[in-house]
């Protein structure tokens, strides 16, 4: 489960301000529409049923401009020729209206480009994330933060039912504490629901009224949503969950341009959890082989090893090797395999069995099997002892040519002499 809160995610201020530059620019056009209207109903001297454009937002006023507009053209067909003022304001306020229509028209469309632009930001950075796990915690963020809803849901399909997950919640998280009563907890899937158009059609779902809509009733009151949209998560040909995203605590509705945004977010981030699914079994597959390769090795430098050791044992006259017995101290590093000392100089600089097995690209059994050897061949206890005494045993020859003693001869000339 997750909640998280939009202050909590770095990076939200530049796209935070220019979502409040929208805001205040429909502002600014409701604010327009709620002049003409009271001036259309000044001229006409009467008044008409409108939507409720302070509330649902720019594309509900667009309704009630067309409506203003229509009104108008019938309060024209009724004015007496004698009546020119009123004529002329009637016909100076549709054309006002009728460039309302249009502002009202650039606004919604450019705020609609707006918000596929950073849904594919959003997107971008989710990109960079392999782990699944990882991807669905950040997934609502991204939603609130980029895609322009103020709540959004993450839920898990489990045959004809569905759990909420996680949420991100854009404003008074104390507003929705209501959502750790609801982590987990099983809500069917009535075939009438909206939800169920989600997992049969794989295609997102508009609820408008929440109260007229036949949707989960108990988690709706809950939460107070109004109006939401819902689009399907999918991995191949299945569902794997559901995001609800809505514009709570505002009263504004959720719209057709809300519905397509979702739509891209999660068709997005479906093939990106798909491709990182896919990374986590080519990676899981790697380690395998790895694995298998490295235990390999291993056996093949035991196999060597053994075959050298046989060698340096068997005597001139044909007879079968001594048992070999390591002296103990002052071990020879020339006794150690190539593996053997490759782990042996990692050991020197003091990796630990993790570090060595990363370093070298084997298995950190296989490390341990490799300083089980070293500790043998040194005749040590422990790996402090081992290099101390490999030290020692370098410094041997020195020592003895300090004192007095002559060196021993190298190999090559022992065997010039006889």
């Amino acid at each position: 489960m997750a909640i998280v809160m939009a202050s909590d995610v770095a990076g939200t201020s530049s796209v935070g301000g220019i979502r409040q530059v929208w805001r205040r620019r429909e502002g600014e056009l409701l604010a327009r529409l709620a002049l003409l209207r009271d001036e259309v109903f000044e001229a006409a001297g009467a008044a008409a049923a409108l939507p409720l454009e302070d509330s649902d937002g720019a594309w509900r006023s667009a309704e009630a401009v067309a409506n203003l507009i229509h009104f108008c053209i019938a309060r024209l067909r009724d004015v007496r020729s004698a009546d020119t003022l009123v004529a002329e304001q009637l016909c100076g306020l549709i054309l006002q209206l009728q460039q309302l229509a249009m502002d009202l028209y650039l606004h919604d469309t450019g705020q609609r480009s707006q918000r596929l632009a950073d849904c594919a930001a959003g997107l971008s950075r989710l990109r960079t994330i392999p782990d699944t796990t990882a991807l669905l915690d950040v997934a609502c963020a991204e939603i609130v933060l980029r895609c322009g809803f103020h709540r959004a849901v993450l839920s898990r399909v489990e045959g004809r039912s569905w759990r909420p997950s996680m949420a991100h919640f854009g404003l008074d998280r104390a507003a929705n504490s209501w959502f750790v009563d609801w982590v987990n907890q099983r809500i069917p899937l009535d075939s009438r629901a909206p939800e169920a158009q989600l997992l049969t059609e794989r295609r997102p779902s508009l609820v408008y009224d929440t109260a007229e809509a036949p949707v989960y009733r108990p988690i709706m009151d809950a939460g107070q949503s109004r109006s939401y949209v819902a689009a399907p998560i999918l991995h191949g040909d299945d569902v794997l969950g559901f995001i609800h995203a809505d514009h709570y605590p505002l009263t504004r509705r959720t719209d057709e341009s809300d519905r397509d945004v979702l739509w891209a977010f999660t068709e997005g981030f479906s093939h990106i959890y798909e491709r990182a699914v896919l990374l986590e079994r080519l990676h899981d597959h790697r380690d395998r082989v790895r694995d298998v390769i490295a235990a390999a090795v291993d056996r093949m430098d035991v196999l060597c090893e053994s075959g050298m050791d046989v060698a340096r044992q068997r005597r001139s006259d044909g007879h079968e090797p001594e048992p070999i017995l390591y002296p103990a101290g002052y071990g020879n590093v020339a006794d150690l395999t190539e593996r053997e000392a490759a782990v042996f100089q990692l050991m020197v600089a003091g990796a630990t069995n993790r570090a060595i097995a990363d370093h070298l690209v084997i298995t950190e059994g296989t490390v341990k099997s490799h300083v089980k050897h070293i500790l043998r061949k040194f005749g040590a206890a422990n790996r402090a002892q081992a290099i101390a005494w490999s030290f020692a045993g370098e410094r041997a020859p020195y020592d003895s040519a300090l004192s007095g003693d002559r060196p021993p001869a190298p190999a090559a000339a022992q065997r010039s002499s006889r």
